[in-house]
C-alpha cells in the first residue's frame, strides 16, 4: 500500500510540474496573461453558446455510443449520467480516476460488470485515437511550412491505424485463437512481461469489441464514433469565432488533433498546461494571432471544465451516489490493481 501511494504521489508531482511548465512556456513565449485577459474582454457570447451546446451533443452522443457498446443492457440515462460522473471527476481529479469510477459504477448497474465497463472504455479510447489519426493527414493541407517528411509519417500512421482497427476486428472475430495465439508470443519473445495478466488484457479489449463482431454492429459503432467528434469539431470552430479568429474547417480539425494528443501527456487534473500548449501551438503554425489564440485555448478549457463539472453534478443528484463514495471506491480500485 505504501508503494502504491509513493508511485501516486510520484505521478502526481510529475504532473503538476509538467503543467506548470507548459503554462510558463505559454506566457513566456506566446502571450501575456494581461494580453490574454484583453483579447478575452471581446468575446462574441453568440459563438460562445454555440460552442457550449456542440460540448453538450458531444456528452449527449458519447453516451449513445457507450451504451451501445454495453450492449444496449442500461437505460440510456443511467448511462448518460455515469458517464458524467467520470468525466467531471476526470476534470477535477489527477490520475484519470474519473475512469476508473466510470467503469465502478457502470458494473453496479445489472446486468453489467466492472470488466464490461474497463473494456468498453479502453474501446473508447481505441476508436477516438483512430478518429484522431485517420482525421490528422487530412488536416496538414493548410500547412504550407510543414516538412513532406511529416506529412508523409501522418498518412503513413493514418493508415496503420486503419490496419491496426482490422486486425483487432479479426481477432475479435477469433477470440479463442487470438488469446491462445497471444499467450504464447508473450512467453517466446516478452517472457519478462506477467503472461496470464496481459493475456487477461488482451481477452477484455477483444470482449470490448464484440459490437464489431457483426458487420451491421460495425457500421453502427462507426457511424457514432464519427458523429461522436463532429459536435467537438463544431465546438472548436465557434469557440473560435468568439475569440475573434478566422477558423477554417482544416485548421480545426488540426487543434482538435493537437489537443487530442495532449492528454497522453502526463499533467495536472483536466489537462492544464499541455493543453493550452498543444492548441496554442497548432494555431500558431496556422500563422494565427497568438494573443487570440491563447485566450481560444483558455476559454475553451475553463468552458469544457464547467460543462463537464455542471453535467456532473445534475448527474450525482440523479442517480443519488455520493461524490465521496465514487472518490474511495475509485482509490480501493487502483490500489488493489497496483497491489496485484
Amino acid at each position: 500500500m505504501e508503494q502504491t501511494t509513493r508511485k501516486g504521489q510520484w505521478q502526481l508531482w510529475v504532473g503538476l510540474l509538467v503543467g506548470v511548465a507548459c503554462l510558463a512556456a505559454v506566457f513566456i513565449f506566446y502571450a501575456r496573461p494581461a494580453e490574454i485577459i484583453e483579447s478575452l474582454r471581446h468575446v462574441h457570447l453568440g459563438y460562445l453558446l454555440l460552442g457550449t451546446l456542440g460540448v453538450v451533443l458531444f456528452l449527449l452522443i458519447r453516451a449513445v455510443r457507450w451504451r451501445f457498446m454495453l450492449g444496449n443492457a442500461a437505460p440510456y440515462g443511467q448511462v448518460f449520467h455515469i458517464q458524467n460522473i467520470g468525466y467531471m471527476l476526470t476534470q477535477l481529479l489527477p490520475l484519470r480516476l474519473g475512469d476508473v469510477a466510470r467503469a465502478i459504477l457502470i458494473g453496479n448497474v445489472p446486468p453489467l460488470t466492472l470488466t464490461q465497463g474497463v473494456s468498453t472504455m479502453v474501446v473508447e479510447r481505441l476508436l477516438d485515437m483512430l478518429f484522431i489519426v485517420v482525421l490528422l493527414p487530412f488536416t496538414l493541407s493548410g500547412l504550407t511550412t510543414l516538412p513532406e517528411w511529416m506529412r508523409s509519417f501522418a498518412l503513413f500512421s493514418g493508415f496503420a491505424a486503419i490496419g491496426g482497427i482490422l486486425v483487432l476486428i479479426v481477432a475479435a472475430n477469433q477470440r479463442e485463437r487470438a488469446v491462445r495465439l497471444a499467450g504464447r508470443f508473450l512467453a517466446r519473445w516478452l517472457p519478462f512481461l506477467h503472461g496470464p495478466t496481459w493475456t487477461r488484457r488482451f481477452d477484455g479489449l477483444l470482449a470490448g469489441l464484440k459490437s464489431l463482431t457483426s458487420p451491421r454492429d460495425g457500421l453502427i459503432l462507426t457511424a457514432l464514433s464519427v458523429a461522436v467528434w463532429l459536435p467537438i469539431l463544431l465546438a472548436y470552430y465557434y469557440t473560435m469565432r468568439a475569440v475573434n479568429l478566422e477558423p477554417t474547417w482544416t485548421m480545426t480539425g488540426f487543434v482538435v488533433c493537437a489537443a487530442a494528443f495532449s492528454v497522453a501527456v502526463p499533467s495536472t487534473p483536466g489537462q492544464a498546461g499541455p493543453y493550452h500548449f498543444a492548441v496554442i501551438t497548432a494555431l500558431q503554425l496556422y500563422g494565427q494571432p497568438a494573443a487570440e489564440s491563447a485566450s481560444f485555448a483558455f476559454l475553451y478549457h475553463v468552458m469544457n471544465i464547467v460543462v463537464m463539472v455542471l453535467f456532473g453534478v445534475l448527474a450525482i443528484a440523479r442517480t443519488g451516489v455520493t461524490f465521496r463514495n465514487v472518490l474511495q471506491s475509485a482509490q480501493s480500485f487502483v490500489a488493489r490493481k497496483e497491489q496485484t
